[in-house]
């Protein structure tokens, strides 16, 4: 299957310098404009908190850094049994978490069935939306997990199930202590316990994260012993920090930052490679967007290369498709819907609204990285479909507010996006649009489309394992979703980042995890 990666883009660019930091400090400092809604990776679903439970807490596999590639991580090999229905792991021997309890295979089948049953004594509160989104719904197509021993544990599949292992790579699905989550699985999502390079040491919320060096993780051993997370909401203000050295790299600079950022020979700016997605979704359970020809004049309506030359940056392009340029489905025959505002307003008359209609717009406050201004995007939306008639009300809300909002469906549209975790495309279509992700509370369908013939395409797609199979199933899926609206793609972007020259290392990941063990000083030359 073609992958988003290919060659990693890479911008070192130079310029004039200033007053930087030592190269020989045992701590490094990362800003970031938003702070972790928590630090359970089951439970997340925004990379602000799955980036730093990644850190604490590792899975049976991993990707190799710069790819999409599968590695071991706490399993050794791995092999499938029974047609693809039977997945058998061999774990590593000798692992522990960092409260000194052993990683092995009751652990990890303690947490699957944690996420896996329903009325599970240790679930705590929270939904847990991606294993709800990624494998059906609970217990989904995994049917029993087993402790063959303590080296060993086994998966019982419903069927054959080509993302299986990619799924399992993602940060989601990092095995915790079950010694923690027992004794109080609420306290988990603020105190993880697992056996990442670094282990949590402070979690100030809304002012900073610091992680500690785990001395038993030794592949490889962390150089910087010390990692802080700095919530910097203004981006001025972090800008002017680290060009005068007081933090060492910033996530997720706007545009404008970036380019200006890349004229320090003291920096290096980095692209990370396009695997998102922003987009328009419409709450099809909120009148009057069940009606398809209402949801196409949103389409026609939108100027979608204004708002992608005008406020995004470097190796930003309009998206055509759902799913970024390389994957499955990218080359199918469809392109966005073009600018047309009489077309917009012949459609609304049809659908009954010759005068147009009021609505709102919900969206986050905090920049995302498919999302670098996401005030002047919600902005520029409304005014394009004033022209069409449309009025529409902004609603901002604070990050995590506004994810519960939408995953209760309590929008009629709302402005998101979405970073790959894996290289599927089943990782985009299946999560955010198919009828399994539309569950109230724990939704990740924003729009609570519920198609069955798409529905038919995903468990199609998902059951399959032939490359040139799969590939025409997401074909005809990106296809269906284009004619019947039920969420605008707008960007596809290759999303900067920033650190001093002072650091190497760090490796620009298509999903956006930064690896700070990876991470290391340098001396000026």
């Amino acid at each position: 299957m073609k992958r988003v990666l290919g060659a990693l883009l890479v911008l070192a660019l130079a310029g004039c310098g200033g007053g930087h930091g030592s190269a020989n400090s045992t701590t490094l400092v990362q800003a970031r404009v938003k702070d972790a809604v928590t630090l359970d990776p089951a439970v997340a679903t925004d990379g602000l908190s799955l980036n730093v439970g990644v850190e604490v807490m590792r899975g049976l596999l991993k990707f190799k850094p710069g790819s999409f590639d599968i590695e071991g991580e706490l399993a050794k090999d791995w092999h499938s049994e029974d047609g693809g229905k039977v997945w058998v792991f061999n774990l590593r021997p000798g692992l522990k978490f960092s409260d000194g309890t052993p990683v092995d295979a009751a652990a990890v089948k303690f947490n699957f069935d944690r996420w896996r049953e329903p009325k599970n004594p240790y679930a705590g509160t929270q939904p847990f939306s991606y294993y709800i989104s990624m494998f059906g719904g609970q217990p989904g197509i995994i049917t029993g997990v087993t402790a063959v021993s303590p080296t060993q544990v086994t998966f019982t599949l419903t069927t054959p199930f080509g993302p299986f292992l990619r799924d399992l790579a993602m940060p989601s699905f990092t095995i915790g202590s079950p010694t923690a989550i027992k004794a109080d699985p609420q306290k988990f999502a603020q105190q993880p316990v697992g056996d990442g390079p670094y282990t949590l040491a402070e979690w100030v919320h809304d002012d900073h994260i610091t992680l500690k060096a785990n001395p038993d993780y030794t592949d490889p051993k962390p150089v910087y012993q010390t990692v802080v997370i700095r919530d910097i909401p203004d981006q001025a203000t972090s800008v002017l920090e680290l060009q005068k050295g007081s933090i060492d790299g910033l996530s997720d600079p706007r545009p404008e930052d970036a380019k200006s950022l890349a004229t320090d020979s003291a920096l290096h700016v980095y692209h990370q490679p396009a695997n998102n997605v922003a987009y328009l979704a419409l709450n099809l359970e909120r009148k009057p967007f069940g009606d398809l020809r209402v949801r196409q004049a949103v389409a026609y309506a939108l100027d979608l290369d204004g708002i992608v030359k005008g406020l995004y940056g470097k190796g930003a392009e309009v998206a055509n498709t759902w799913v970024p340029d390389g994957m499955d489905g990218s080359a199918a025959a469809v392109k966005a819907y073009p600018h047309d505002v009489a077309k917009a307003k012949a459609l609304l008359a049809a659908a009954g609204f010759p005068h147009g209609f009021a609505t709102e717009l919900y969206y986050g406050t905090a920049p995302r990285p498919y999302l670098p201004e996401p005030q002047r995007i919600a902005e520029a939306i409304q005014a394009q479909l004033k022209q069409a008639g449309i009025s529409v009300a902004l609603a901002p809300f604070e990050w995590a507010v506004y994810l519960q909002k939408i995953k209760n469906g309590e929008h009629p549209m709302c402005l998101i996006g979405w970073t790959g975790d894996n290289g599927d495309a089943d990782n985009f279509l299946y999560t955010l649009l198919d009828r399994d992700s539309a569950v109230k509370g724990a939704a990740q369908n924003y729009s609570f489309w519920r198609d069955p013939a798409f529905h038919a395409l995903m468990m199609a797609g998902q059951r399959t394992v032939d490359e040139s199979k799969r590939l025409a199933i997401y074909q005809r899926a990106v296809t269906m979703v284009h004619d019947q609206v039920p969420a605008i793609p707008i960007v596809h972007t290759a999303v900067p980042a920033v650190w001093k020259a002072s650091v190497g290392g760090y490796v620009p990941n298509a999903d956006t995890i930064v690896y700070y063990e990876l991470m290391h000083p340098v001396e000026a030359k």
